[in-house]
């Protein structure tokens, strides 16, 4: 693997790592989802299902709360279903 390739690598997991430090935080662990990731102004997460997606509407409060409490400066947030952008706030 060369350098590049190792550091890219290294970026994916560390923004999937707090994606899922923040749906932890959040308290929405037990959703069913694809994945999560974050980057410096963007929460990522993607449902396997409609219901999850629903839950996710529910708890914007508290993925706001979570990223606060992270000091973080993510401003906005994604949900998707599939892949494909189901919603943003």
């Amino acid at each position: 693997m060369t350098v590049k390739t190792e550091k890219l690598i290294y970026q994916i997991r560390q923004a999937q790592h707090l994606g899922q430090s923040i749906v932890s935080l959040a308290g929405l662990t037990d959703l069913n989802l694809v994945y999560a990731f974050a980057t410096d102004t963007t929460l990522v997460i993607n449902c396997r299902d409609y219901e999850s997606l629903w839950q996710l509407d529910d708890a914007q409060i508290q993925l706001r709360h979570a990223i606060n409490l992270a000091g973080l400066g993510i401003s906005t947030i994604w949900i998707e279903k599939g892949g494909q952008l189901a919603y943003e706030f």
